[in-house]
C-alpha cells in the first residue's frame, strides 16, 4: 500500500448524526465539524473529496436552526443581569453555533431549489439590515453598514440558478387567506416567536457554557484551510489538461474548496481573543482576499466577510474587542 493509497478503507458514507432538525433537542455540536467529518483526515483521497461534496446538505434544517440560535439568544440575553458569566457564555454559545449555520447556509453551493430556498430566506433573517424608509426620507448610511450589506447580500446570492415565481395574490374565490404565502419558504413558520421566555437554552445552561469553552485549534484550521485550497488549485490545474475522469477532478476540488472555506469561517467566528488568535485570524483574512485573486466564487469570499461581521458581536467577548476584530478585507470583485 503506497501513501496515497492509505486511508481508501474508510467509509464515504454520510456521517451520523447529520444536521438536527431543531436546535435544543441533540447533544451541543459545531454543525461545520459534523458536516466536514467526511474529510477530517489530513490526507485525502479523490473519492473522499467527491463523497464530501456530493453529500446531500439540508439548508433549509440549517437556515431554521440558525433563525432559531439567534432568537434564542435574543431570549436569553434580555432577562440577564450585569456580570451573570454563567448568562453570557450561553448567549456566546448560541452565537457561535447559529453563526455556524448561517457559514454552512451562505458556503455550501446552491444544488436544488429547497437550498437556494434557504440562502434567500436566512438572507432576510441574519446580518445587517436596512429597514425601509418612506418615499419623503432622506436616508443616510454609514460606509460600514453599507459594506456589511453588500457582504450579505453576496453571501446569499443564488447563482446560476432559475427561481420559479413567488407565490401568486389570491384571487377572488381564493380561501385560507389568514395562512396565504408571502414568501417561497417561510423561514419562521414553527419556530418560537422572537420575544417571550426562552425556548430550550434555559434547561440546558452548562452545556452551552461547555460549548462556548470548546473552541477548536484555530491554526489547526487555518493550516486545513492552506491545504485544502492548495489541493482544489492542484485538482483544477490537474483536470485542465483533459483526463479522462475530469468531472470527478473538478467536483473533488470543489468539494476542497468548500471544505477551506468553512475551515475558514469556523477561525473567525470563535472568539478566542488572544495575541495569538488575531493573529491567525488576520493570516485568515490574508488568505481569503487572496482567494479573490485566484477567482473563486464571490458568495464563498463575501460568507466568510459577513460572518467575521457578526461575531464581532460575540457576548463572551471582552470589551474592547470589537475594535481589534476590523480587517482589511479586500472589495468584493
Amino acid at each position: 500500500m503506497t501513501k496515497n493509497d492509505e486511508g481508501s478503507g474508510r467509509s464515504l458514507a454520510p456521517i451520523s448524526p447529520q444536521l438536527p432538525s431543531e436546535p435544543g433537542g441533540t447533544a451541543l455540536a459545531d454543525p461545520i465539524t459534523l458536516v466536514t467529518q467526511l474529510v477530517a483526515s489530513d490526507d485525502l483521497s479523490l473519492d473522499e473529496l467527491i463523497a464530501f461534496r456530493r453529500q446531500p446538505i439540508d439548508l433549509k434544517a440549517a437556515a431554521r436552526n440558525a433563525k432559531a440560535l439567534q432568537s434564542e439568544e435574543f431570549r436569553m440575553f434580555l432577562p440577564k443581569t450585569a456580570g451573570d458569566r454563567d448568562g453570557e457564555l450561553t448567549c456566546a454559545g448560541l452565537q457561535i453555533m447559529g453563526l455556524s449555520f448561517v457559514a454552512l447556509t451562505a458556503i455550501w453551493p446552491c444544488d436544488n431549489l429547497d437550498q437556494a430556498e434557504a440562502k434567500l430566506a436566512l438572507a432576510e433573517k441574519t446580518g445587517a439590515l436596512h429597514h425601509r424608509h418612506e418615499p419623503d426620507y432622506v436616508a443616510s448610511m454609514e460606509p460600514s453598514l453599507a459594506r456589511r450589506l453588500r457582504w450579505k447580500r453576496a453571501a446569499f446570492a443564488v447563482q446560476e440558478l432559475m427561481l420559479p415565481a413567488g407565490p401568486t395574490a389570491p384571487q377572488g374565490s381564493s380561501k385560507g387567506l389568514s395562512t396565504w404565502p408571502l414568501e417561497r419558504w417561510d423561514l419562521v413558520a414553527g419556530l418560537p416567536p422572537r420575544g417571550g421566555p426562552p425556548a430550550f437554552a434555559d434547561t440546558q445552561i452548562a452545556s452551552w457554557v461547555g460549548f462556548a469553552q470548546s473552541a477548536p485549534d484555530l491554526e489547526h484550521l487555518l493550516a486545513r484551510a492552506r491545504k485544502m485550497f492548495a489541493t482544489c488549485d492542484r485538482l483544477i490545474a490537474l483536470a485542465s489538461r483533459g483526463p479522462e475522469n475530469g468531472a470527478d477532478l473538478m467536483v473533488a476540488a470543489e468539494g476542497a474548496r468548500v471544505a477551506g472555506y468553512l475551515a475558514a469561517a469556523q477561525v473567525m467566528i470563535w472568539p478566542v481573543h488572544t495575541r495569538a488568535s488575531l493573529a491567525t485570524k488576520r493570516e485568515v483574512v490574508a488568505l481569503v482576499n487572496q482567494r479573490g485573486i485566484i477567482g473563486d466564487p464571490v458568495f464563498m469570499q463575501a460568507a466568510i466577510r459577513h460572518v467575521t461581521a457578526d461575531a464581532a458581536w460575540i457576548k463572551s467577548l471582552p470589551d474592547g474587542a470589537r475594535d481589534r476584530l476590523t480587517f482589511d478585507w479586500s472589495e468584493l470583485v
